[in-house]
């Protein structure tokens, strides 16, 4: 009897941006769809991996739906998550703004220039996850952060043997937890009891591919067995900058939401790019391992990589529809092999 393949997704963070990866999604559900297979699509993958967006993406589509009416479906379909980028979360963004004015004149000596409230951000996270843990994932999961209070980085994973379980909607707040973006998120360890301080893990682990495949062979899944997805949200090759203007930033500038924080942009985009080409080499040595890279260059949007505007929207969809063109002969052939679950989730 032929052995199912594990289907791995893994998906970059990006801000906004995580638009992309989400298009990429609906094309392949819809294949899907084309070949008769309707279940939700965490049935098909065996494993799915997010950093910051990316992990909310993960959260959305794994998460148990926390309406009772509705057992065995995830949080968020692919077309809440669409609904969410494009309009809840730059309403919420747009908001945020108006207020900064008055956040620098009552806090001058606070964060004022932090991009984001989190208050806000965490009531639509509860609203749309729910208060479930990690250990109820509908599949594998895995959500990477960094702990600042125990200086590790953390794999928030539903495999809680030797690991620790989180609430769904705080886990996802950590792994979004830009600095100078957010403030650091308070996270309740359901296992030990204690209170962590997480930020995201970007800078490291952006494209955290490495990390996926890593943990399919904590669960023991061979290699030959592996396929992996690994969705990008863009290289913003179009974000140049010039000498005078990385000197004049001084401290702060590098941090600054209004400058688009350069230290972090940067890391991001610098440790997707070295990721994606050692996975690459990495992969074609790996007898058996299939490893789908979707991934393409941005135009210049401007430093806001949490809100997008309509115009940039339909700019993202277009570059995610150029890459559901080129790649459709993978997709196709993924489709065809994607099998629904009829074990629990990740076994």
């Amino acid at each position: 009897m032929k052995r199912r393949k594990r289907i791995i997704l893994s998906i970059d963070g990006g801000g906004a941006r995580g638009l992309i990866p989400i298009r990429l999604l609906r094309g392949l559900e819809t294949k899907l769809y084309e070949r008769g297979k309707s279940a939700p699509l965490c049935k098909y993958f065996d494993l799915i991996c997010g950093t910051s967006s990316g992990g909310l993406i993960a959260a959305g589509l794994t998460a148990p739906n926390p309406d009772r009416d509705k057992p065995g479906q995830p949080a968020m379909s692919l077309g809440d998550l669409q609904e969410f980028f494009e309009v809840e979360a730059r309403e919420l963004y747009v908001n945020n703004r108006r207020h900064w004015l008055p956040r620098r004149l009552y806090g001058a000596f606070g964060q004022f220039n932090k991009g984001i409230q989190e208050r806000p951000i965490e009531q639509a996270i509860k609203q749309h996850i729910g208060w479930s843990a990690l250990s109820c994932s509908l599949t594998a999961i895995l959500l990477t952060a960094y702990d600042l209070k125990n200086r590790r980085v953390v794999s928030m994973s539903n495999n809680t043997t030797g690991r620790d379980d989180y609430y769904f909607w705080q886990a996802v707040r950590a792994t979004t937890s830009s600095p100078s973006w957010f403030e650091p998120a308070r996270v309740e360890n359901l296992t030990t009891g204690d209170e962590e301080i997480m930020i995201d893990a970007a800078g490291f682990l952006n494209d955290p591919v490495l990390a996926a495949y890593a943990e399919a062979r904590r669960h023991g899944w061979n290699p030959k067995d592996i396929i992996i997805l690994s969705l990008g949200t863009g290289n913003p090759v179009e974000e140049k900058h010039s000498f005078t203007q990385a000197v004049n930033w001084g401290t702060s500038g590098w941090l600054s939401p209004e400058e688009g924080t350069p230290l972090l942009s940067s890391y991001m985009h610098g440790q997707t790019a070295s990721t994606g080409q050692y996975a690459d080499v990495l992969f074609k040595d790996m007898p058996g391992v299939e490893y789908i890279r979707l991934n393409a260059d941005l135009p210049h949007f401007g430093s806001d990589i949490y809100s997008v505007r309509p115009g940039e929207v339909l700019q993202l969809n277009r570059i995610a529809d150029d890459l559901l063109s080129s790649h459709d002969t993978e997709l196709d052939k993924l489709a065809d092999i994607m099998e629904e679950r009829q074990d629990g989730p990740g076994f």
